[in-house]
């Protein structure tokens, strides 16, 4: 009786693909990618502001401390700031000029969102009516804790943003790549990918 032969799995590369000099480079590009992702940094900010540290010997999140903000403020900050802290800033290439008017744009949305909502965000005491959704923003602000949040916003962003100056962190990553896509390899996502490099694909560029 003939025994049924088992069916190729074409999800995953043939025999021998993932000892190519090709495939071993891309997973070190992807390595390297997600080691600089800022969305480290941003996490980093989200335990902060949560008044949390890393504890390395536990490998966890220690609560140390009252949370800098409230939850109002936290998720405003973490929704906003996702969209700047991500591989696609780091990876971009601006100007002096361009990264210095990221910045005064950066300073100015915070300064007027903080503003705007001093008593949503708990830098004033609630008045009279926040329950009800109405917001009087009345009291004296805690400025000194606006201005601790504001400048570890900055700082995350100013970090992120002068990595693309120039190119710097696309520089770095492609001058030590000295080789070319020579796996000579050929199914059909390489097909649809016909002109890009292995390095483009893995860099979405």
């Amino acid at each position: 009786m003939q025994q049924p032969q088992s069916q190729p799995d074409y999800g995953q590369p043939p025999t021998g693909f993932l000892n190519t000099p090709n495939y071993i480079l891309e997973e070190d590009i992807k390595n390297i990618v997600g080691q600089i992702d800022p969305k480290h940094i941003l996490d980093n900010l989200n335990h902060a502001l949560n008044g949390e540290y890393y504890n390395k010997e536990g490998s966890c999140w220690e609560k140390v401390g009252d949370e800098l903000v409230n939850d109002a403020c936290r998720g405003w900050i973490i929704t906003v700031f996702s969209t700047i802290l991500n591989n696609a800033s780091t990876m971009g290439i601006i100007s002096e000029q361009q990264f210095s008017g990221l910045m005064d744009g950066t300073i100015n949305l915070v300064t007027k969102e903080f503003r705007c909502n001093l008593e949503k965000f708990g830098f004033v005491e609630a008045g009279p009516g926040y329950d009800e959704g109405r917001y009087e923003n009345k009291g004296t602000p805690d400025t000194s804790r606006m201005s601790t949040v504001s400048e570890m916003i900055f700082s995350k962003t100013f970090l992120v943003y002068s990595r693309s100056v120039q190119g710097s962190e696309n520089k770095r990553i492609f001058k030590s790549l000295t080789f070319s896509d020579t796996g000579g390899y050929s199914n059909t996502y390489e097909k649809q990918e016909k002109g890009k490099s292995w390095i483009g694909r893995v860099l979405g560029r």
